[in-house]
C-alpha cells in the first residue's frame, strides 16, 4: 500500500463534511473516594471507519485511566461515532492520515468536555485533559 500524496489528501478532506457526532456508551467507575495527587494520567484511544453510501462513520474509543504504583483509581470509556458525508469511498491510506492528524481535532474537545464534567460529577477535583496539539 503505498501513502496517498499530501495533495490528495487535501482534495479528498475538501470533499467530506461532518454531519454528526454520537456519544455511543460510556462508563466511569471510580474506585477510591479520592485519586491521589500523584495519580498518572494515561489515555489510549482506537479509531476504525465504515464506508456508507454518500459518506463513511467513524467509531472512536477512549480509555482513561488514573493510577498509582499500577493500581486504577479512576476508569473513564467512552465511545462516540462520527457521521460524514463524502463525495468519494474513503480508502485505509487515506483514513491512517486522517485518524493521526484530523480526527483527533474533530473529537477531542468532546472527550475533554466528558471527563471534566464526570469528574466533578463524582465528587473529585475536575480532570481537564491538555489542548490536543500535532
Amino acid at each position: 500500500m503505498e501513502p496517498i500524496s499530501p495533495e490528495r489528501y487535501r482534495q479528498i478532506l475538501d470533499g467530506i463534511e461532518l454531519r454528526g457526532i454520537s456519544l455511543r456508551s460510556v462508563r466511569a467507575e471510580l474506585r477510591e473516594p479520592q485519586i491521589p495527587q500523584r495519580a498518572v494520567i494515561g489515555i489510549r484511544d482506537q479509531a476504525e471507519f465504515s464506508n456508507a453510501e454518500g459518506g463513511f462513520s467513524i467509531f472512536v474509543r477512549y480509555i482513561l485511566t488514573a493510577k498509582v504504583r499500577n493500581k486504577i483509581f479512576l476508569k473513564i470509556e467512552a465511545a462516540y461515532e462520527l457521521f460524514f458525508s463524502s463525495e468519494e469511498e474513503i480508502s485505509d491510506e487515506f483514513f491512517d492520515i486522517y485518524r493521526e492528524i484530523s480526527l483527533p481535532f474533530n473529537i477531542w474537545p468532546f472527550f475533554r468536555e466528558l471527563v471534566n464534567s464526570l469528574t466533578a460529577r463524582m465528587g473529585i477535583p475536575p480532570i481537564t485533559l491538555p489542548l490536543f496539539k500535532k
